[in-house]
């Protein structure tokens, strides 16, 4: 069978959000990856508590390379059973006129800090160290989820479900390339789970349903930190290529597409391009 039900989440509160305390220092010794705050932390733990208990035994999960997203999801890993396969096509975007675009630790530095990160795992796709417009994040989101689904249905047929953690724009690339609409609203909220239903006659990009958009019912606080294009800052993107890519349509989130009506949204800039 097939891959049949993709989950996509975003990594917790990042430490540097938390103004009350002194930032973490990045474990990984790379600026720009920092590890969660304590609230994102105890996010993490309620999204992998309830993750456990609906996800099947048999899941492959994946993750951006950076830190935040690991840690986020090591507990799930630790409760399945199952590898972390650090994928770096589902990692951080970065606009082309930022000036530095972090890159994330090597797989073997990652697995001293999460024993279960798969050395073997290979990743699709790495972003460009140049940075990417808007269009180019989305071409790499679908690229790469065509691939990944790809190799699940010819290489472990046994995986119906698949939980993907990523950032913000990124899980938004995602879900756009899933159900095949470039202007789907995706809800972002920290450690918020978006559910994705492939066709049955047909699971690649573009004919998914979302079934469930970026819930944190799970969540004590609810819905925390969302950010969309529409509503960040642009002084690092590439503004004008992303104006002409919506047609300087007018944009409004449908509130009919979150499933969370009880969460608060709180939009969330982009604070030095990180997300």
């Amino acid at each position: 069978m097939p891959v049949e039900r993709i989950y996509v989440t975003r990594h917790g509160f990042r430490s540097n959000w938390d103004t009350t305390v002194l930032p973490k220092p990045a474990p990984t010794g790379i600026d720009g990856d920092p590890p969660l705050s304590a609230h994102g932390e105890e996010q993490a733990h309620e999204l992998c508590a309830y993750l456990s208990t609906i996800l099947p035994s048999v899941v492959r999960i994946y993750t951006s390379p950076f830190y935040r997203c690991l840690q986020t999801i090591c507990e799930l890993t630790d409760l399945l059973n199952v590898d972390i396969l650090p994928e770096y096509g589902f990692g951080e975007w970065y606009g082309r006129t930022r000036k530095t675009h972090p890159r994330a630790a090597s797989n073997e530095t990652l697995k001293s800090f999460f024993p279960r990160v798969s050395l073997e795992y290979e990743p699709i796709a790495v972003p460009s160290t140049e940075g990417e417009t808007i269009q180019e994040l989305h071409d790499r989101a679908e690229s790469v989820l065509a691939a990944m689904i790809k190799d699940c249905n010819e290489n472990h047929p046994e995986v119906k479900t698949v939980v993907i953690c990523a950032h913000a724009a990124t899980i938004i690339a995602l879900g756009r390339a899933l159900v095949g609409d470039m202007s789907y609203d995706v809800r972002t909220g920290t450690c918020s789970i978006s559910v994705y239903g492939a066709d049955p006659s047909d699971n690649g990009t573009g004919k998914w349903t979302c079934l469930i958009n970026g819930s944190t019912s799970h969540l004590a606080s609810g819905e925390e930190r969302h950010w969309s294009f529409e509503t960040g800052e642009y002084d690092f993107l590439d503004v004008q290529a992303y104006h002409v890519h919506t047609d300087s349509r007018d944009v409004t989130v449908n509130p009919a597409s979150v499933s969370d009506t009880n969460s608060v949204s709180v939009s969330e800039t982009v604070v030095d391009g990180k997300i």
